[in-house]
């Protein structure tokens, strides 16, 4: 009998490929909202909303905004240049990202006199603009941390899809009377043809 390993079935590495990239991607993703991005937001509009001062500014740049499957331009952030009062002046990202801005516009914004680095546009503060980026925020975080037990269902479903293929072949080719129950017969031969075909010749 040969010793070679035997592959899983293409289904089955694609199983948990996909179930491990989802742990990862979840856990990241959940990490960067918790730690970074809701913060940030959320302190933004808090600050500009109860001191900002309102002034002039001209964009300076904006980044390439990716397109969407409509090839619609996509969120974006832009660079503002303006001077504080009684300072000198900055140059500085706007707090949110938003539609592409022509370069060299003047527009007015709002900036926290105690730290010149945090700059919006007026139109993105207020009740209901903070309440809908709060509720993005939130959502998205759910979404990522719900990411993550279904990739660990994921990787169960492997390990059990993974055991009844194997149990396939161990006798003489027939179909395991377990598997057969809980997937069903001709789920269970399916499975059994699959993995029969993966089988290395002279086992």
């Amino acid at each position: 009998m040969s010793s070679k390993r035997v592959q899983p079935p293409k289904p089955l590495r694609y199983l948990t490929i996909t179930s491990i990239a989802m742990i990862v991607a979840g856990l990241a993703v959940s990490v960067m909202m918790v730690l970074f991005t809701i913060p940030d937001d959320t302190r933004a509009a808090s600050v500009l909303t109860s001191r900002g001062v309102r002034t002039h500014g001209i964009i300076s740049r904006c980044l390439d905004a990716p397109h969407d499957d409509n090839g619609d331009p996509g969120p974006t952030t832009c660079w503002v240049r303006f001077t504080p009062a009684g300072g000198s002046p900055v140059e500085a990202p706007l707090a949110f990202k938003l539609g592409t801005l022509s370069n060299g516009a003047n527009i007015e914004v709002v900036y926290d006199p105690q730290d010149s680095g945090t700059v919006a546009l007026p139109s993105d503060l207020g009740y209901w603009k903070t309440l809908f980026r709060n509720g993005t925020d939130v959502f998205l975080l759910l979404l990522a941390v719900a990411m993550i037990p279904l990739g660990f269902v994921g990787l169960l479903l492997r390990r059990m899809f993974g055991s009844f293929a194997k149990r396939y072949t161990d006798h003489s080719d027939e179909v395991d009377h377990a598997a057969t129950q809980a997937l069903g017969p001709t789920v269970a031969q399916a499975m059994a043809r699959t993995w029969t075909q993966n089988k290395p010749s002279g086992e």
